[in-house]
């Protein structure tokens, strides 16, 4: 009964290393995801630290007797045109005893260019694997023929993966591992126990990463790695890898409910080589001293496209600024004229100086402004360019426009003849000034209003018949008030008062161009404004003859 027992264990134990159960991992553990990335995804083929080859060696839960052991040869590269990358990878994992896997890998990535800052990779990956079963390796105290058999399988089996890729910093994946989901009929075969079906899982897995530069001498690349078959809990590992001065990297990751992650490693003259420590935390613990993995790695020159070198442009006239900039090629100049020379130093380059060598302003095409007249003022500023004139008249001289002798500066009339001792003004005859003061003295309007009282009116009619004889005189009226009242209705009395008088006279046949009207309200009195008869000679409209 106990040896029934004990092949039992044996056989369950070796089924559960090879078929991994339906309910676990199936693939390798790699605990250096940056290195391994294009094995879990091959998305990342030619994407990430290429080209190179690396050999790499994993030990699990040491401690225990024939512990699983995983070896590795592979690496890969971005082919010329920066859309294709290719790689592969031979393994062999020794699950421990009995049970062995080898096999290869070969991936093929093709980048797709999104825009400027983005890329799209998407890749296939085609694995051939043999899964061994030697009972020769199994000690049993009591031997059972059923276990000293072997078995062989061949494997085909795919993977699938995406990768975005975002300013060559951030990274997020996605990829699908042993597609094909491969039955293993030969162990099915070999298992009598009646263990379960023997077949690939398929495995998803989810991984993101993004690179920062926190200084010239030091990066820091974190990242993200969820694994799951969607029949156990996923498994999670949450990392991040350090590196100074692009030689020395450590790192430290976290996989749920399974270890802790401590990686060192020195990247030296292209060659690279990484040593990582898996410290237990799930129920093994207690036995395991740990996993180690161990890689070392060459890394490539990347080849880049040979840039065609550009034939500069020549620079004939040797100043230093080539042709296709110079504005003047033939003729030695100066950068901040684009290569134009500047003679006379005024700022304005010989090609459009109208007088290169002498110097003038801008706006006057480099050519000092004349004084054609020679008066003592420039062109620029001179009235009468070509005739002589003083300056305090901008360069003109001083007209006599009515011909009286008196110059239009000195006549208080200058469109109208007058004698020079009026200041050029006509005279006023003595019996036409009398009517002036009979119109201004006789004039009175109704108590607070602007009606003109009927006794004021014969004197009014006499002034407009003076006017009409006298086509050239013009007449200014100013009202004003006293300063009973408020000072806004005075000022509006003044206004109404003077262009009554105003209508008055174009009522008699006056043109009202020929009038101009002023009002002052009260601030002009002539006579005290205390008394009643200081207030009447303030409340007034006032007449004077003007000339053009």
């Amino acid at each position: 009964m106990k040896s029934v027992n004990m092949k039992n264990s044996i056989l369950a134990l070796v089924f559960m290393c090879m078929s991994c159960g339906l309910n676990a991992q199936q693939l390798p553990m790699y605990s250096q995801f940056f290195w391994n990335d294009f094995v879990i995804n091959p998305a990342y083929t030619g994407v990430t630290n290429s080209p190179r080859v690396q050999l790499g060696y994993r030990n699990q839960w040491g401690g225990f007797d024939g512990a699983p052991s995983t070896y590795t040869l592979g690496g890969h590269t971005l082919l010329k045109n920066k859309k294709m990358g290719l790689g592969g990878m031979l393994f062999m994992d020794d699950a421990g005893g009995a049970v062995s896997q080898m096999g290869i890998m070969l991936n093929y990535n093709y980048i797709l260019k999104l825009n400027e800052k983005s890329n799209l990779s998407m890749a296939v990956s085609g694995v051939l694997n043999q899964y061994s079963y030697d009972g020769s390796g199994i000690e049993n105290i009591d031997p059972d023929p059923s276990l000293s058999g072997s078995v062989k399988q061949m494997s085909p089996d795919m993977s699938f993966g995406l990768l975005y890729s975002l300013n060559d910093k951030l990274r997020v994946g996605f990829g699908v591992n042993q597609l094909i989901q491969s039955r293993l009929s030969k162990l099915n075969d070999l298992n009598s126990l009646s263990l379960g079906e023997n077949r690939l899982i398929r495995h998803y897995n989810l991984t993101t990463s993004y690179s920062f530069k926190l200084s010239e001498s030091f990066d820091l690349d974190p990242y993200f790695l969820m694994r799951s078959t969607f029949i156990a809990p996923p498994l999670i590992e949450l990392g991040a890898k350090g590196t100074f001065n692009k030689l020395f990297f450590f790192g430290l990751s976290y996989r749920h409910l399974e270890s802790a992650i401590a990686m060192v490693g020195i990247n030296f003259k292209k060659t690279v080589l990484a040593y990582s420590y898996d410290y237990n935390t799930s129920d093994i613990s207690g036995y395991s001293n740990g996993s180690h993995e161990v890689l070392l790695a060459y890394q490539f020159k990347q080849d880049t496209p040979e840039v065609p070198k550009v034939k500069e442009d020549p620079d004939r006239d040797g100043d230093g600024i080539l042709d296709k900039d110079d504005l003047c090629p033939d003729t030695p100049g100066l950068k901040e004229f684009k290569g134009c020379p500047d003679t006379d130093g005024d700022g304005v380059f010989d090609n459009i100086d109208d007088c290169p060598k002498t110097v003038g302003p801008k706006e006057n095409n480099g050519c000092p402004y004349p004084d054609t007249d020679g008066d003592g003022l420039l062109d620029k500023e001179d009235d009468c360019p070509s005739i002589a004139g003083p300056v305090e008249n901008r360069g003109c001289p001083y007209e006599d426009t009515d011909g009286d002798g008196l110059l239009d500066k000195d006549d208080e009339c200058p469109k109208t003849a007058g004698p020079i001792e009026n200041k050029g003004c006509p005279v006023i005859e003595e019996k036409e000034q009398e009517v002036l003061n009979t119109a201004f003295s006789n004039l009175e309007f109704e108590t607070g209003l602007d009606v003109i009282k009927t006794a004021s009116k014969p004197a009014l009619t006499e002034l407009a018949n003076i006017l009409k004889k006298k086509p050239d005189w013009n007449l200014q009226l100013s009202g004003h008030t006293d300063n009973v009242g408020d000072d806004d209705a005075n000022l509006m009395l003044s206004k109404k008062r003077s262009e009554s008088v105003k209508r008055f006279l174009t009522q008699k046949g006056i043109d009202e161009g020929r009038i101009k009207t002023l009002y002052f309200g009260e601030s002009k009195p002539i006579a005290d404004n205390s008394t009643a008869v200081g207030r009447q000679k303030n409340r007034r409209v006032e007449f004077k003859i003007i000339f053009d």
